[in-house]
């Protein structure tokens, strides 16, 4: 089974476009193993809280009922370091919650949604 982990751009799109296609590719995806790290929770929670949108944070908890929060765990920290050397040497630029996710689904074996590119040229 595939799992996909969701970046704060996926999981708040449907909040803005319910019924928009990202809303659609992540329903046609039920019975797989969609998550998101703990890292995107915190993003949205931090902007809704920022915001004061109570409507948005219950829309929210009840999304997070129905998917995985994966917590970052081991052997993430080291799939973190290693891309950070690689992309500093390279000369990407990436921001640190997305190199920590960007870990977190490597060390999930997880693809990561929807920087696929990204996520591919760092596996490589």
């Amino acid at each position: 089974m595939t799992r996909y982990l969701l970046d704060t751009n996926i999981i708040s799109d449907p909040f803005r476009n319910p019924g928009g296609k990202v809303d659609q590719a992540l329903r046609a995806r039920i019975g797989e193993e969609i998550g998101t790290s703990l890292i995107v929770r915190g993003e949205i929670l931090f902007g809704l809280k920022k915001n004061n949108n109570v409507r948005g944070l219950h829309r929210f908890e009840m999304l997070l009922d129905s998917i995985t929060v994966w917590p970052l765990e081991e052997p993430a920290e080291d799939r973190y370091a290693a891309l950070r050397v690689d992309m500093e040497r390279k000369g990407h630029q990436i921001g640190a919650n997305d190199l920590w996710i960007a870990a977190q689904s490597l060390a999930l074996d997880a693809k990561w949604l929807p920087m696929i590119a990204l996520f591919n040229a760092c596996r490589d």
